[in-house]
């Protein structure tokens, strides 16, 4: 398992292909805290120098099971143990049998994630798409605690968060104070998430009705991967951009598409193959790896994103 996931379960197929433990069925928090292994608590801890010297407001947050060092936060930091995350989502989705598909940690535990199926399926014929309550928090003071509605596509584990009239469909909360208070905020914001998927089965339906002809997408490709102008310097950048588009215009005419043949729909989701399981990757990471990680950060599909802006 790649370095980057700790710990992690999955239900049935992975949300990100190869990755976590497997398990037959979704699972209520008790047992999913267990198989993804985030039965541990988080403390804090007052920092020194080497020689012994106190470091005033800072102090080190600190896996009580095995004493690794997750981060430094300041003095209002409260930690948010991985518990009171599952504890929260069950009382905000006002469900204590509501099934987890997927948990686990990254970065060797300094962030978590929860997938909660909203059981909401959005159905384009054969093609489903289900929409998940995802949240994450970090325990080394990197990021609030956020929670946000993940749609992804079955057939390729695609994910399809699109920015449909620019809707805030999640929550985000500073460690300064504890979850109990803010249940309230949350349900507000999950109803909104509800919102959300009813417009995604709507904007899924327009994109279906929406046709794409060759100019049309050479049109957009174009806008959205503008060549340089061509000079010595730009031969390898040009070739590059060339065949990215080639690759998203081979993928486009994919049999997979043929129900949907030139519709927004079909160049949606091509573009979307291409950016989260084709386009090159850098670094030592695999392609599962950087999916999970892009798809926790919101930052999975900058260019599908702008695709469906211009579409």
């Amino acid at each position: 398992m790649p370095s980057e996931v700790e710990t992690m379960f999955s239900a049935r197929k992975p949300a990100w292909h190869g990755l976590g433990v497997m398990t037959p069925d979704a699972l209520t928090s008790s047992d999913a805290i267990i198989k993804a292994g985030l039965n541990w608590t988080v403390s804090t801890k007052e920092l020194e120098t080497i020689d012994g010297i106190d470091v005033p407001n800072y102090f080190a947050t600190v896996r009580d099971t095995d004493s690794s060092v997750l981060g430094v936060v300041g003095n209002r930091y409260t930690p948010i143990q991985n518990l009171e995350c599952f504890d929260f989502l069950d009382t905000v989705v006002d469900d204590s049998d509501a099934k987890y598909e997927t948990a686990g940690s990254l970065y060797d535990g300094r962030v978590v994630w929860l997938l909660l199926n909203l059981n909401k399926p959005v159905q384009v014929d054969d093609d489903v798409t289900h929409n998940y309550l995802l949240l994450t928090n970090s325990h080394d003071g990197s990021s609030a605690l956020k929670g946000l509605t993940t749609p992804i596509r079955v057939v390729c584990a695609n994910t399809l968060r699109l920015a449909i009239d620019g809707k805030n469909n999640g929550f985000s909360f500073r460690h300064t104070s504890k979850l109990a208070g803010k249940v309230a905020q949350a349900r507000a914001t999950l109803t909104r998430a509800y919102d959300y998927v009813d417009n995604f089965q709507l904007e899924m339906e327009r994109l279906l009705d929406t046709e794409v002809t060759n100019e049309k997408f050479e049109e957009i490709m174009t806008d959205v991967m503008p060549l340089p102008a061509p000079t010595s310097e730009n031969v390898s950048a040009i070739t590059r951009i060339n065949n990215n588009k080639a690759t998203i215009e081979k993928l486009f005419n994919e049999p997979e598409f043929d129900t949907h043949k030139n519709t927004g729909w079909a160049f949606i989701n091509a573009t979307s193959n291409f950016e989260q399981w084709v386009s090159a990757i850098r670094g030592n990471v695999s392609r599962e790896t950087r999916l999970a990680q892009k798809t926790l950060a919101g930052t999975q599909s900058p260019i599908t994103d702008r695709v469906y802006s211009l579409i």
